[in-house]
């Protein structure tokens, strides 16, 4: 029983810790609380243009936490590694 409550457990915070990848893979370093391309590509080289487009679903020029998250979470983006 214990065995399956620490499994549980190990799973759960790693589902949880998948924004908070987002949030901290990613530095805002111009401070405007959105990301651009370049910002992106520090922490994803692979990134492309066609890819931040399809991410910034708004259309806007910049990702906001909400589209990085996603993206994230629907493994669009994937950490190297």
């Amino acid at each position: 029983m214990t065995n399956k409550l620490t499994r549980f457990g190990i799973v759960a915070i790693a589902l949880l810790a998948t924004p908070a990848l987002a949030e901290t893979m990613v530095e805002d370093t111009d401070g405007n609380g959105t990301f651009s391309m370049e910002e992106v590509a520090v922490a994803y080289p692979e990134l492309t243009d066609e890819l931040f487009s399809q991410i910034d679903t708004d259309a806007s020029g910049d990702v906001s936490q909400d589209e990085l998250t996603a993206a994230v979470e629907a493994g669009v983006l994937v950490t190297q590694g």
